[in-house]
């Protein structure tokens, strides 16, 4: 494996788990002020109770940085490759989910999450040409 590649691959996994830790904090916040409106005078008033609201700032500025990570990682590797890793997240977010927002666990889901982790495991064992 080359140097390239492998900090392109540790540089995407971080991206990954940024983008988890910014949808479980952007979802807690959303929890707490509620759905966001779909009409625009009552989402005005939304985004003003946002923007008060340190966390969700947080949460942007955590996804804000998995962006930057993710293209950082992205220019190391094929896109082909770098997005099978992005399935990461799926994992992340469930068990984030279940520990921190107290979502309700599924074997199912589970099941479907390990699915995915065994995925990614043969894609990175897969070596570029």
């Amino acid at each position: 494996m080359t140097e390239s590649r492998l900090v392109g691959i540790v540089v995407v996994l971080i991206a990954v788990v940024a983008l988890a830790i910014a949808q479980i904090i952007i979802k807690s916040r959303l929890t707490v002020h509620g759905a966001i409106p779909l009409s625009p005078l009552e989402m005005i008033g939304y985004l003003g109770t946002l923007l008060r609201d340190w966390r969700a700032w947080a949460g942007a500025l955590v996804l804000a940085a998995a962006s930057v990570l993710w293209y950082g990682g992205v220019s190391r590797l094929p896109l082909s490759q770098a997005f099978g890793f992005a399935a990461v997240t799926y994992p992340l977010v469930f068990f984030s989910a279940i520990l921190f927002l107290r979502e309700q666990f599924s074997w199912v889901a589970l099941l479907g999450n390990v699915f995915i982790v065994v995925g990614v495991l043969i894609l990175a064992s897969v070596r570029s040409a």
